[in-house]
């Protein structure tokens, strides 16, 4: 068989071809690209999901400079009464000033003494629907009867709350 060059030029060109199509498929196994991020942070009124004192419960639910609510249900002489279950139905408000739709909500005490509250008016906060500007309320109870140490508060007392709002 006699070759001439465009035959050789013919079979050089189909293997650079087949070549190309097994190794130029736009797949790739590394990209490293550099981006900016520019993250805000708000006080809890002020949020994605805002949290903020139900009116009426401002003398338990402090808004302090940083911004993050505290629930102080008192101390000393202006606690609540022990051998007892009381119970704050409304003290925070919890409003979705994000743009996602939330679904369900889920509210977690934890820490020292959290053996004694019970989160009030979540009953159907797993399954709540909450456009933006949509709120609703929470409150506690404190169960010093069952719970109680001796009817008091337990020793130490420092419970903490976690509060996840889940979106579509």
């Amino acid at each position: 068989m006699k070759m001439n060059r465009r035959n050789v030029l013919v079979g050089i060109g189909a293997i650079v071809a087949g070549g190309g199509a097994a190794l130029g498929t736009g797949a790739f196994s590394q990209v490293e690209a550099t981006r900016t991020v520019s993250v805000e942070t708000a006080g809890d009124a002020d949020a994605f999901l805002a949290l903020t004192a139900v009116d009426g419960a401002e003398d338990y639910v402090n808004e302090p400079e940083d911004g993050q609510i505290e629930i102080d249900i008192g101390g000393g002489e202006d606690g609540v009464n022990q051998n007892a279950v009381t119970t704050f139905n409304e003290l925070v408000e919890i409003t979705n000033n994000g743009t996602n739709q939330v679904t369900s909500i889920d509210l977690e005490l934890e820490g020292d003494g959290a053996e004694v509250l019970t989160v009030v008016g979540d009953e159907g906060f797993d399954t709540l629907t909450m456009g933006a500007g949509d709120s609703v309320t929470f409150g506690l109870e404190i169960d010093l009867v069952e719970q109680g140490n001796d009817g008091d508060l337990p020793d130490p007392f420092d419970p903490t709350i976690t509060i996840t709002a889940n979106t579509e």
